[in-house]
């Protein structure tokens, strides 16, 4: 019978990272489309033209390498999938695309699948029931914490990037301009940086919850390895784990240094967060 493991987020988090981990250090399936965005499209926590848009994007490209290519070894099931999930969610509503349809011609021959969409972690209630009706109960699910100012630093970088990195003062302003201003955008990254509530809301629905720290997926490597392994009931390799976190997935997720002042408006913004992540994995838990 077919299990799935699906990371929640959070946004920024590591989840590149643990889906390559997940991908090429365990027997887990994971979906080459990385983020499925299929449950938070759903129930309108992402628009659908938004998906939509991507997902065609992403079908062109592949569609450009095929034309250009002179041999076709690339094209293995993996690559189908991609492609073929690509085009459902570039062509269909998501309401009438069933969910596993997302992972063929790649079922049968794989007892665990798995995908990694960090607006999963934001869902409705209803999203959540939704998702255990589709998934299971018995699903894995697995949520990444990060400090919240240092993540919401993060955040921000990516939303501005157009802006020249040596370019801070530029930065600083946007920033404070968007904490002070507020908007839809500052409530999700605050929704984000609350993992209590998200923990909370998945336990009440899943058997499995698992939350893990950033620092400990690139730092603690065996210590996270340990309890990737036992929670997901496989064996996981250490040494490729190892080698995948030296190569430092995505660059995006490094922060910048911001003037004392707006670390600490930040830091008081997310106090309340940092100290219930501070309960759950020690005192100082990735200090900004």
């Amino acid at each position: 019978m077919t299990k799935f493991v699906i990371g929640i987020g959070s946004q920024r988090a590591g989840s590149t990272l643990l889906h390559r981990v997940l991908d090429q250090c365990t027997p887990i399936y994971m979906n080459p489309v990385k983020e499925l965005h299929y449950f938070d499209t759903l129930f309108g926590v992402r628009n659908e033209n938004v998906l939509r848009h991507f997902s065609v994007n992403q079908l062109n490209r592949e569609v450009e390498q095929i034309v250009k290519a002179k041999n076709f070894g690339f094209i293995t099931k993996r690559y189908k999938n991609e492609l073929r999930a690509n085009f459902l969610l570039a062509t269909k509503k998501v309401e009438n695309i069933k969910y596993l349809e997302l992972f063929r011609p790649c079922i049968q021959g794989n007892e665990l699948l798995g995908e990694i969409t960090p607006e999963y972690m934001i869902l409705p209630d209803k999203g959540i029931c939704k998702m255990r009706e589709v998934v299971g109960e018995d699903a894995k699910i697995i949520l990444l914490a990060r400090n919240p100012a240092k993540r919401f630093v993060s955040a921000f970088k990516l939303l501005m990037l157009g802006i020249p990195d040596a370019d801070m003062a530029v930065f600083e302003e946007q920033m404070l301009a968007t904490l002070n201003n507020g908007g839809e955008w500052l409530r999700v990254q605050d929704a984000f940086n609350d993992y209590e509530t998200a923990l909370g809301n998945y336990q009440r629905h899943f058997k499995s919850v698992l939350m893990l720290s950033y620092d400990g997926v690139f730092g603690a490597v065996e210590e996270t390895a340990e309890k990737l392994s036992d929670f997901l009931e496989v064996e996981l390799a250490l040494p490729q784990y190892k080698k995948i976190v030296d190569t430092k997935i995505n660059a995006l997720d490094e922060t910048r240094d911001l003037s004392k002042s707006t670390l600490s408006l930040l830091e008081a913004r997310y106090s309340k967060n940092q100290a219930y992540l501070d309960k759950i994995f020690g005192d100082g838990f990735c200090a900004a």
